[in-house]
Parts: C-alpha cells; structure tokens; sequence
C-alpha cells in the first residue's frame, strides 16, 4: 500500500476544543498549585519583615505618648548575659544613668545589646514619663523611623497585590466555570 492511498482523518472541531481546553486547563491548574504554594511563603516574608518594623512603631507611638520629658542619658556599665536565642551566646546589655529634677536613675533596655563596651560614657537621647522618671525609653532616631515606615507601606502594597492576584484568580474559576455550564448545556 503507497502513502498515497492513506485517509487522513481531520479532528472534529469539538474533539480540537476539548483538547485545547484540557491544555488550557492543566495550564491553570499548574499556575494555581503554584502560586497557591508560594503566596504562604510571600506572606510569612513580608510578615517577618514588616512584623519587626511593625512593633518598633507601635512601641514608639505608644511611649511617646507616656514619655514626655527627652533627656540625655549615659551609658555608665554594661551586664552581661546569656541571648535568650542562643544559649552559647553572650550579650552586653548597656546600663543608662540619666538626671531628672536632681535626682539620679538608671535605666537598662532589655531589648539593647552592643557587641563591646566600646559605647562606655557615649550619650543617648532618652525619653521619660514626667510623672514616673523610672519609665525611661530610647526613641529610634530618625533614619530608624523612615526605614520602619518603608518597609510598613512595602508591605501593605505586597499585600495587597497578593490579595488582589488572589481575588482574580476567583474570579477567573468561577467565571470559568460557569461559561463550562453554559457550553455542556
């Protein structure tokens, strides 16, 4: 038998639509499996990053409020301790001595650590309740504050975009899904 006695059978065109749409299909499948699995990991991202700048905000929003007397503190010694992250890590957690209405206070953020004693009488600006001179609190400088701010707004607008990506998405499949109704009816 020569090629030139062959039938070629041609597609019905339904049989051409299913297999584009299957193609279609897959396709959207595999792009929801995969922004589905990589929009957690985008979220916990943006909310490590943005969580810390978050906090560091909050926090001085709030003691600006208490702390209405801004005063220039000390750094006279330094403790030494344990991480609380990591047990065979030492911290140097500066000790603040400050005079208010001359009296003396000392102060100690928790939350300070200086890899050295190098800082020993360098001077800070230090932020005290008038009525309760032992609430003391270091406010962020300036820089600190845009940088929180930033990384706030960036992470608003990741959220944003994803929340919006996610909503489309919806949208799209139910949409889908319905023009699937309409063509099986």
């Amino acid at each position: 038998m020569d090629n030139n006695n062959k039938i070629f059978a041609k597609e019905a065109p339904a049989v051409q639509k299913i297999k584009s749409e299957s193609r279609l299909n897959l396709f959207v499948i595999i792009a929801h499996i995969i922004a589905f699995s990589f929009i957690p990991i985008l979220v916990l991202a943006v909310l490590l990053i943005c969580g810390e700048s978050f906090k560091t905000m909050h926090e001085y929003y709030v003691m600006k409020k208490k702390c209405d007397v801004v005063l220039r503190g000390t750094i006279v010694e330094f403790t030494e301790s344990v991480s609380d992250f990591d047990p065979h890590e030492t911290v140097y957690r500066p000790v603040f001595l400050y005079e208010y209405h001359g009296q003396e206070y000392r102060y100690q953020p928790y939350d300070m650590n200086m890899g050295d004693e190098s800082a020993l009488g360098k001077k800070y600006t230090i932020m005290i309740n008038s009525d309760d001179p032992y609430s003391a609190y270091i406010p962020p400088s300036k820089s600190e504050i845009r940088y929180n701010k930033a990384f706030i707004k960036a992470g608003a607008i990741i959220y944003l975009i994803i929340g919006t990506g996610v909503v489309l998405l919806i949208i799209r499949s139910v949409r889908r899904k319905k023009c699937l109704k309409q063509d099986n009816a």
